[in-house]
């Protein structure tokens, strides 16, 4: 366990239990070993966090520290490394020729990763589909965004991937290709294969057809429910509900009437509502009266008036909103991902401002899940509503479990405004909040006062309370501030 105490004093250097005190105020060799230890494989898979932590930092100056680590032995570095070019290239995409070099697990994660996060385009797309050694799940992948973005593909190339040795890819290929003949094969195959694999086809070839509202594969799930062409696990007959409804809301609906049970257990009643509401289907008084909601139910109620939001958007009211917000103090996981999602993707900016302040705003007793939320919603009220994310920061009292949870939120975003606003803090002390101020300003470009750049080399040392991410971020931002960035780029192994 870490030594929390973070302390400085005026003749002598103190640092964490694990950070070695360097002479006068120079601490980049410790910074640098800090950053060793950082980047180097960790059993716990801390290390993959403080990469991450390095690309949301968006500096160029890391290009080359993620130049080296694209061919780290462990592909899951790979990743990061490639996904942390892309993310400073001036195009804002994965570079194709890299991606051919990356180990093939790192090649498919990457791809998938690159195509939810919108770092890649369609010329690299069509770059990459054309090389040949090009494994079939991420070929898969770039085929099926290609034909969702409209642009012909080679039909060759799909029906090549109908006979793939992995289910998980002949399945879906099957369904992009039309053939009832092929699909008829492939889903004898399905029903023919262990469990483990039957369920691993299904979850990916479920995740796809959601991902790209592929209402060609309704006929294909309707069977699977109805005719019992597979076999299939309770669990596995949910998920093929949901996709059913996320395609086709009326005939998912009439089957989701005959599956639902004519009387629920608390535990049904809330995964079948979210199974409608994250198909995007407005909860009429018939749906309420079946579910056997009550209003007053601090779960489902707010659920039910907060689901009206799938309505229509000049519909949405201040009470539907509320709810939204009461919904995610309930503090049930599954509902309080649902109630991000619609916020980011069916509210208007200055709704959407309503949402986010009041969970922006926590007591100092708050629980786990609720600082989760407030970290959440912070960011997002930077992003659709700065000034008014400024004014709470401001209001926040100096050292309060608040403003340290404001700051983390603002240590997650690569914001020139944030930087700028945590520079007007008061700063009278060593407190935590004052640590994670630093952070932020050390991010600019501005001159650090003397005693600020000693402090950040405190933290880079491993001597302030914060987590070994940002201990990784503070390790790099205090050796580029001293003019060591090359030496400490020499410094770290990728091996």
């Amino acid at each position: 366990m870490r030594f929390a105490l973070f302390v400085v004093a005026t003749t002598s250097c103190a640092l964490s239990a694990n950070a070695l005190c360097a002479s006068g105020s120079d601490y980049s060799e410790a910074a640098i070993r800090q950053l060793q230890a950082a980047t180097k494989k960790q059993r716990s898979g801390q290390h993959l966090l403080n990469l991450a932590s390095l690309r949301s930092l968006r500096d160029s100056a890391l290009r080359p520290f993620f130049s080296q680590f694209t061919q780290h032995p462990e592909w899951t570095v790979q990743v990061h490394a490639v996904l942390g070019l892309a993310e400073l290239s001036d195009e804002k995409t994965v570079d194709p020729w890299l991606v051919q070099q990356i180990a093939p697990t790192a090649r498919e994660y990457l791809i998938a990763q690159a195509l939810d996060d919108d770092l890649i385009g369609q010329e690299q797309m069509e770059a990459l589909i054309k090389w040949e050694p090009l494994e079939p799940t991420p070929k898969l992948l770039l085929l099926a965004d290609l034909l969702a973005m409209g642009v012909e593909v080679d039909d060759q190339m799909v029906k090549e991937l109908t006979s793939s040795t992995d289910l998980s890819v002949s399945l879906f290929a099957s369904l992009l290709f039309q053939d009832p003949d092929v699909l008829k094969e492939t889903t004898q195959s399905l029903r023919r294969a262990t469990r483990s694999d039957r369920d691993a086809a299904l979850k990916r070839t479920f995740r796809l057809i959601r991902q790209y509202s592929y209402i060609e594969a309704i006929p294909w799930l309707v069977s699977l429910i109805d005719d019992r062409s597979v076999i299939l696990t309770p669990t596995q007959r949910y998920w093929t509900l949901f996709a059913v409804l996320a395609v086709d809301k009326d005939i998912g609906l009439e089957i989701w009437n005959r599956e639902f049970s004519f009387e629920p257990d608390r535990k049904d009643q809330v995964r079948y509502f979210l199974l409608l509401l994250e198909a995007g289907i407005y909860p009429t008084p018939e749906i309420r009266d079946r579910l056997m909601i009550s209003l007053d139910d601090p779960l489902l109620g707010n659920m039910f008036t907060s689901g009206k939001i799938n309505g229509d958007p000049a519909a949405v009211t201040p009470e539907m909103i509320d709810s939204l917000s009461e919904l995610v103090l309930q503090g049930h996981r599954a509902s309080t991902d649902w109630a991000f999602r619609i916020a980011r993707d069916s509210l208007t900016d200055d709704q959407a401002k309503q949402f986010y302040e009041k969970l922006s705003k926590i007591s100092e007793d708050a629980n786990s899940r609720r600082k989760e939320a407030a970290i959440r919603s912070f960011t997002e009220l930077i992003r659709v509503a700065p000034a008014a994310a400024w004014d709470i920061l401001r209001e926040t009292k100096d050292d309060s479990q608040q403003q340290k949870l404001l700051l983390l939120a603002m240590l997650q975003i690569a914001d020139e405004e944030a930087v700028q606003e945590a520079s007007k803090l008061p700063r009278i002390g060593v407190s935590r909040a004052d640590v994670l101020t630093l952070l932020l300003i050390a991010r600019s470009t501005t001159p650090l006062q003397e005693k600020d750049q000693e402090y950040l080399g405190i933290i880079a040392a491993g001597g302030g309370n914060v987590s070994p991410a940002l201990e990784t971020q503070a390790a790099w931002l205090y050796l580029r501030r001293v003019g060591l960035a090359d030496k400490a780029l020499a410094a770290v192994s990728t091996r």
